[in-house]
């Protein structure tokens, strides 16, 4: 009687054990199921991160070379060649214009004395084509023999051939130097806006970066509360099957010796 109760035992046991090593295969099946879902999310999140870092990035690039552009100082439309080696930005020849022709009035020289002759703009026109073209030589007087006199200059000449008079000259050279100041302080100024712009976009991306980080935290909860809840059943099923082999092992221990003290021993015993 004793070696049934031990014989029903050993089976109630090994079917236990194999109850629960199914359970493990089945909670190892579901974690990785889980544990894919959480990587899916986490590269999905990631991936909107980097995007929000190189949006930021091109936008802050955009604001700044958009503005440039419209003030003369970017490479759209510039007649300054970095590779010529010469000339002028179009913000400096932009501005050289709007000064030279005054608003349609004359330029005033000293006292009593004005010049009228860039009022429409195509003297500038010319000069400026001058100026890119070569620039400017002096033309001197000349003294009794002919020889220039260096001290005393009557006007230049253009590298077309055109001449200009020495207020014509003046003029143009001192639109050209408040133009350049003009342009020192345009730069200093878009690089203010620029980086006024840059900070309040960086601001901007870390709160956006915040409301993704709670977005993927909230997407994230259900998956990682049930990670848990798998890795507590895999651990009890562990500690279980644990307990049931090692009596399971012990109650087959049992029944090899009942078996052994049951067989007939023809009396030999």
């Amino acid at each position: 009687m004793a070696f049934l109760l031990l014989l029903h035992e050993k089976m109630r046991l090994q079917r236990k054990v194999n109850k629960l090593t199914l359970r493990q295969l089945q909670l190892s099946s579901r974690k990785e199921r889980i544990t894919k879902n959480i990587e899916r999310v986490q590269k999905m999140y990631s991936s909107k991160m980097t995007q929000l870092e190189k949006q930021s990035s091109l936008w802050t690039s955009q604001f700044k070379n958009q503005m440039l552009n419209g003030m003369g100082l970017g490479t759209q439309n510039q007649m300054f060649n970095p590779m010529g080696g010469f000339g002028i930005t179009s913000f400096v020849a932009n501005a050289m214009g709007q000064i030279l022709t005054n608003g349609g009035k004359a330029i005033p020289l000293g006292k009593d004395k004005t010049i009228d002759s860039f009022i429409d703009g195509s003297l500038y026109t010319q000069m400026m084509q001058d100026y890119c073209s070569g620039g400017f030589q002096a033309v001197y007087d000349k003294d009794d023999n002919g020889n220039d006199i260096t001290t005393k200059v009557s006007g230049y000449t253009g590298a077309s051939g055109n001449n200009y008079t020495v207020d014509q000259y003046s003029c143009f050279q001192r639109a050209m130097q408040v133009a350049q100041q003009q342009q020192s302080q345009a730069q200093f100024y878009a690089q203010q806006v620029s980086s006024q712009y840059e900070s309040n976009v960086s601001v901007w991306l870390q709160a956006a970066q915040a409301q993704l980080e709670e977005e993927q935290d909230a997407a994230l909860l259900p998956l990682e509360a049930e990670q848990t809840d798998i890795e507590l059943d895999n651990q009890s099923c562990e500690a279980q099957l644990a307990d049931a082999k090692a009596r399971l092992e012990s109650v087959k221990q049992a029944c090899s010796e009942g078996i052994k003290e049951s067989a007939p021993t023809f009396g030999l015993g």
